[in-house]
């Protein structure tokens, strides 16, 4: 029977520092299916991992991750490791997850397909971004990446503009907050040839209702969490 995909936030945000190596060997010890990543690139246009526009939050330093250079980032205490880059990070995981990458950071979408081509990793990663812009950009430059358009609560509250928008970019996909994910939505998501995920569900209660839906992934801090829910409805 078709069951949603896990896709484990921000490396494994509810185990592990997020965005780090720790989360990702964390998510597939968790069985996780997929890992979500957030991915801006560095002053040297080195793709690495970090979710925020500056390093202030989730490391021991401040300053904007575009003005810094990879080198500089290496220095930094990200939670017991530097930041990772996206190469690291895609030696890890290829061929044995799906590698979700936010872009967060539009005008990068040539250096993350150039890291996954070196990394012979084409079919092992997915693209997930709130820019249009970005993900027009990343089907240009390789239309063998999926593409997914993340919308917000309020966004959603425009779906037909939304749906229209993803049709018209050429993607394969929505993820929406996981708020505003109901049976309307995933019917209109399947009837327009679009998969629809979900983020980020991480109480019991609420990942059951999504997998209920029978929509395609399910991006969660606490993957393990879905996977109980999903081996209890014998579905795993």
């Amino acid at each position: 029977m078709r069951r949603p995909l896990v896709i484990s936030h921000a490396a494994c945000g509810g185990h592990a520092p997020e965005n780090t190596l720790a989360g990702v060997q964390k998510a597939l010890e968790l069985n996780a299916d997929a890992i979500e990543i957030d991915v801006q690139a560095s002053a040297d246009a080195v793709p690495v991992l970090m979710h925020d526009l500056t390093v202030d939050r989730t490391t021991n330093e401040r300053g904007e991750v575009a003005r810094m250079s990879l080198q500089q980032l290496r220095k930094l205490d990200a939670g017991g490791e530097p930041p990772p880059t996206l190469a690291e990070v895609l030696d890890i995981t290829r061929g044995r997850v799906l590698l979700v990458i936010e872009i967060k950071q539009p005008g990068i979408e040539q250096l993350i397909a150039d890291v996954a081509r070196a990394a012979v990793a084409l079919g092992d990663v997915m693209v997930w971004s709130f820019f249009p812009e970005a993900l027009a950009s990343m089907r240009a430059a390789e239309p063998s990446i999926p593409a997914s358009l993340l919308l917000a609560a309020k966004s959603l509250l425009r779906w037909p503009a939304a749906r229209e928008r993803a049709l018209r970019l050429g993607l394969q996909g929505i993820s929406a907050f996981f708020t505003g994910v109901d049976q309307q939505l995933a019917r209109d998501c399947q009837l327009s040839g679009l998969a629809l995920y979900a983020w980020t569900a991480d109480r019991p209660d609420d990942i059951a209702r999504l997998i209920d839906l029978r929509i395609d992934g399910i991006c969660t801090n606490f993957p393990d969490r879905a996977v109980e829910l999903l081996q209890k409805a014998g579905r795993w």
